[in-house]
This record gives structure tokens, C-alpha cells and sequence, in this order.
């Protein structure tokens, strides 16, 4: 028997697991787990972020871009609340973070230490974090630590993944008990994948070789599940148009032949045109969100029924969730797809798809949406627009790059006009449309692939919610690009404004003096003063060379690039938000 204090136990368990990263702000509720670290650096690295919401988003961008967990680690009381929008944004996009906080010690619940919630109800920090997390544990026994932190990994990364969070009171941190021996991953969580129904997934190759008008729809459980290759095959054996979610952006390579774009109110024109009008849907790990689906009216994205829609997912909470099913199929992307392929080979062969009807008039929308952009794309106006600043981006980077969005127009046009050509390469707030995202979790995806480049697209208002974590890629020299897409405002919601209650009624939204002039942040002198390379863009020629320059430059940059105030990206789709009915009133007049 060997003694190992608590906070030994959980390090030591996710070394074994492989966790090589722990971002975090330490503080006194967990300065004896943090402590653990000073004996272990040539195994796993704290990385000391400026909040605790970029903790997360750090960790859950090195979970994106690598599959692999990275550990978040704070301080009780507000350290600890800090978490909720960052483990609420990995929850809602199911990447897997391992949460881990102090609160207060067991001796004194209830008696008012520093920085716990008291008044009303004993502690119950739990709840707090419920509803943000697959699971949440607090360690109330030392001698339940092992099996605690077993089962909150397998939690994180088993089934559909998700964050995880551990509270650890600061008195059990640093208790100490005897353990035979440490515990081995292997035996504790559950190897290999889970197959659909066999008998289910022939009535499905039945049922897509049967189709004219197939089409796939790729989400993120594709990504998550390592499928891209199984899909692509299926898509090749039937001749089906494929299209993607925001999480499933990648799943297949945008210049393959038979990807179609995508659906919805921010998609594309052939994405939406593929999804209405395809006879079979076979959706792939994805969950039919509100704004893919232009609000769920019928016939502007899908059109089901008539279409005919089989659901594979490792969640059968999401089949049939938003639309009925001809086949529910659960289980794992990858696994299943493998047995989909041998069924379809048996039925289908191998279809020559450069031939089929179906294929060719998707073809034909691509020619005319891509056509329909490229006004856009080569404006020569100043400031630039941001399909031209993104059309450079996309020539200067390589094709393994990891381009980062968040939340607002920068990441509807990062989505529906950046092509990406692998799975893991495009990492966006998607299902809580978190700003603040972009700029921490390239830390996370850049430590996770040092050897690629790393860009975040972030708006200006995004940017300004999450810049302190320049200082943390700097202390650590962490080589990311920040290229902020400044329209000088939160113009997605000035839009909305316009397009719900009427134009002349946007309010609070453009950073404006009172006298109305722009209030204009010089964001390449607050990257120098942050020790970054700093640079800013007015005018088409300057993207280029400027992002060539802060490309080689080795050390985290920060690029403004200042684009047209008034640009929208098209939207093809429909999602309408609810007119107040006193303007409703007052437009019958």
C-alpha cells in the first residue's frame, strides 16, 4: 500500500490517461492540487490563462483539434462560476473537457468562509454547474477519489463526449490514503465502439439504393467519431450530394466532387436547394438545429416528409427529435458506416456518379453560387469586404490550417465561404453561439498541433470579451494568429434589429462616441503592448502581405483588419425572430 494525497490521485490518473495540458488560474481553494504539478512538469504542463472562462475554451479547443482531453482547473467561489459559459459552450458542441475546482472545505459549510454561497441554502455548488456538464461530482470521501475520477473520464470521452466537472473541497485536497496501486485506464472504461442494428442498417441501404435523389447530411458526431473516410465512401457508392452542419464543417473535403455546401438560413444557395428537394436524407451526427433547418418551415431547408429520413447518431435523444424518421439508427459514426458500406457494395456497386442527373444539377448550383460570391470576393473597395479578406486567407494558408470562429457575422462568413478540407480544421462556438471563443481555444488547438497554423477569425466584440488571453499565447509563446474582422460594432445584432423591428431601430449595438463617432480601439498598438506582433489592415493589397508577415513571424500576432460596416453575408435560408406586436400595430396603421 502506498499513500497518495487526493489531488496526487486525479493527476496522476489523467497522466495515465495522457493529458499532457492543465489550463487554469490557480487560487487558495486548490493550491494542494496545484501544488501536485511541481513534481510531474515533464508530464503534464499548467498553462496559466488570465480567466477561467479561457481556461475552458482552451481546453476545449485542444479537445477539437486533437481529440484528445485537456484538463481546466480553478479556484472556489467565483474562479470556479467562471466556468459555466465555457463548459456550457463544450457541452452544447460535444467536445470533452475535464473540469476540476476547489469549494469550500467540508469542516465549515455553512459558515460563511471565503468565497462561498451561504445565506439561503447549505453549499450546493452542484447545481450550479448541473446543467452545464454531463456530469458533476463532488468528493465528499477521499477513499471515493479513484473511482471518481475514473468515471468522470470515461463520462468526458464514451458515448456522445461532453465536459465534466470535479469539486474538490480544499480540506479533502490534501488528505492522503492508502492505495494498492494506481488505477490502469484500460480497466475501467469500455474499448472499441458501439455498431447500429445490423438488421436496421440493411433496411437503410435498402432504402438510400433505392433513392433518386440521395443526399448526406454530415454533422459533428462524423468529426468526433473519426468517420470522414466511411462517409465519403457512402456518398461515392450512392452518388449522394453531401452536405454539412457548422460542427460537421470539414467532415468531408469542400473540394470533393460531390460536397453540395450547406443548409439553412446562413448556408448555401445548392446546400439548401440539395436539402429540399433530395427524395432520401441519411443524416449522420447531427442534430437538426433551428438555424440549419431555416426555423423548421418546410420546404426553404428540408422538406420532410415527403423527403424520406434515416438517423444515425450515438444519442437517440436527437433521432426524431425536430423531424420524424423512416429509420432510427443508434450507434457510433465510424463502426456503423463500415457495416452501411458492405450492405450498399452487395446492392449497389459502384455507381458512376459523374453521370447521374442528381449530381450534375448540383453542379450546376455550386457554378452559380460560386459565381454569385465573386463580386465580393474580388471588391477592390477599402475597407476590404470579408469574402476578399477570407478569399487571401484562404490562398495563404495550408491546407491543414485551423481556422477558429465565434460568434456574429465573422462566423458566418468564416462557415459558409471558407472551404476546409479536413476534419478538425474548422473549430467554431456552434450550438451556444459563445463569443469570446476563438482567441483562448487557439491556444488550446495550436498546443494540440504545434506544427500547423493556427488562425482565429473573431469580430471585434468578440475579441474584446477575450483579448486578455493575448497575454497568456504571449508568456508562453504560443505562435497564433488574431485576425479580428472589425465592423466596429455587434452589427450581426445591428442587422437583426433592422430585419425584426425596422431599419431605423438598431440600438446599442455599433461601439459609437455619443456624438456618434466610431469608437475606434487601436488593436495593433494593444497587441504591442501585450509583447505581440501586432498590424492592422485598411485596404485590400495590405491582407497579403500582412498576414504573410505575422505568419513568419513566430510569435503570437493580432491583426486588425477593418472591413465594410455594411456587409452581410447572403442568406439563403430563413430563421425569423418575433416582430413586438406595438410595431406589428403600428405598421397596420
Amino acid at each position: 500500500m502506498v499513500e497518495y494525497t487526493i489531488s496526487e490521485i486525479i493527476v496522476d490518473y489523467l497522466i495515465a490517461e495522457g493529458v499532457e495540458y492543465a489550463f487554469g488560474v490557480p487560487g487558495h481553494g486548490c493550491t494542494a492540487f496545484t501544488d501536485v504539478f511541481c513534481d510531474r512538469a515533464d508530464k503534464i504542463k499548467p498553462i496559466m490563462v488570465r480567466h477561467e472562462q479561457g481556461a475552458v475554451h482552451a481546453a476545449d479547443g485542444y479537445y477539437r483539434a486533437s481529440g484528445k482531453p485537456a484538463i481546466c482547473f480553478t479556484s472556489i467561489g467565483p474562479g470556479a462560476t467562471n466556468l459555466v459559459t465555457g463548459l456550457a459552450t463544450a457541452y452544447v458542441d460535444s467536445s470533452a473537457v475535464i473540469a476540476l475546482c476547489g469549494c469550500e472545505p467540508q469542516r465549515d459549510v455553512e459558515s460563511g468562509v471565503l468565497q462561498a454561497i451561504y445565506r439561503s441554502h447549505e453549499s450546493d455548488f452542484e447545481n450550479i454547474m448541473r446543467f452545464t456538464n454531463k456530469r458533476v461530482w463532488t468528493i465528499h470521501k477521499p477513499e471515493r477519489t479513484p473511482d471518481i475520477i475514473a468515471r468522470a473520464y470515461k463520462e468526458a470521452v464514451t458515448g456522445r463526449p461532453g465536459p465534466v466537472l470535479i469539486a474538490m473541497p480544499f480540506d479533502i485536497q490534501s488528505k492522503a490514503i492508502d492505495v494498492p496501486e494506481l488505477l490502469k485506464p484500460s480497466k475501467r472504461r469500455p474499448l472499441g465502439r458501439s455498431v447500429g442494428d445490423p438488421e436496421l442498417v440493411k433496411e437503410a441501404a435498402k432504402l438510400l439504393a433505392s433513392a433518386e435523389r440521395p443526399a448526406i447530411l454530415a454533422g459533428g458526431g462524423v468529426i468526433l467519431s473519426g468517420a470522414s473516410e466511411e462517409l465519403a465512401r457512402v456518398a461515392e457508392i450512392l452518388g449522394a450530394s453531401v452536405m454539412a452542419t457548422m460542427m460537421g464543417k470539414g467532415a468531408i473535403p469542400e473540394d470533393h466532387p460531390l460536397f453540395a455546401g450547406y443548409g439553412g438560413w446562413s448556408g448555401t444557395m445548392p446546400g439548401n436547394e440539395v436539402a429540399k428537394n433530395c427524395d432520401v436524407l441519411f443524416a449522420v451526427g447531427a442534430r437538426f438545429a433551428d438555424l440549419s433547418c431555416s426555423g423548421y418551415e418546410k420546404g426553404v431547408t428540408y422538406n420532410i416528409p415527403p423527403t424520406k429520413l434515416i438517423h444515425l447518431d450515438i444519442d437517440q435523444l436527437e433521432i426524431g427529435k425536430n423531424y420524424p424518421v423512416e429509420i432510427g439508427i443508434v450507434g457510433d459514426a465510424k463502426a456503423t458506416l463500415g457495416l452501411l458500406i458492405k450492405d450498399l457494395e452487395a446492392i449497389v456497386g459502384m455507381r458512376k456518379y459523374e453521370d447521374l442527373p442528381w449530381v450534375k444539377r448540383m453542379w450546376q448550383l455550386k457554378k452559380g453560387w460560386e459565381e454569385s460570391l465573386e463580386k465580393a470576393r474580388s471588391s477592390s473597395k477599402s475597407p476590404p469586404t470579408v469574402p476578399r479578406l477570407l478569399k487571401e486567407l484562404r490562398s495563404i494558408l495550408d491546407r491543414d490550417a485551423i481556422v477558429l470562429g465565434e460568434a456574429g457575422w465573422a462566423q458566418i462568413f468564416l462557415f459558409q465561404q471558407f472551404p476546409v478540407y479536413l476534419p478538425r480544421t474548422h473549430l467554431s462556438s456552434g450550438g451556444f453561439s459563445t463569443m469570446g471563443f476563438a482567441v483562448p481555444a487557439s491556444i488550446g488547438a495550436k498546443l494540440a498541433q504545434p506544427e500547423r497554423q493556427v488562425v482565429a477569425c473573431p469580430g471585434d466584440g468578440g475579441f474584446l470579451m477575450t483579448l486578455h488571453e493575448v497575454a497568456t499565447a504571449v508568456q508562453y509563446n504560443i505562435a497564433t494568429v488574431t485576425i479580428i474582422i472589425n465592423n466596429l460594432g455587434w452589427v450581426a445584432i445591428r442587422d437583426l434589429q433592422r430585419i425584426q423591428c425596422a431599419k431605423d431601430r438598431d440600438i446599442a449595438t455599433m461601439f459609437n462616441y455619443e456624438d456618434g463617432k466610431p469608437y475606434d480601439i487601436d488593436f495593433e498598438a494593444f497587441a504591442k503592448s501585450f509583447k505581440a506582433y501586432g498590424a492592422t489592415i485598411r485596404k485590400p493589397e495590405e491582407i497579403a502581405p500582412t498576414l504573410k508577415d505575422a505568419l513568419k513571424s513566430g510569435v503570437p500576432a493580432v491583426i486588425n483588419a477593418y472591413v465594410d460596416t455594411e456587409a452581410v453575408p447572403p442568406m439563403p435560408g430563413k430563421w425569423e425572430l418575433p416582430k413586438p406586436e406595438y410595431l406589428i400595430r403600428k405598421l397596420k396603421r
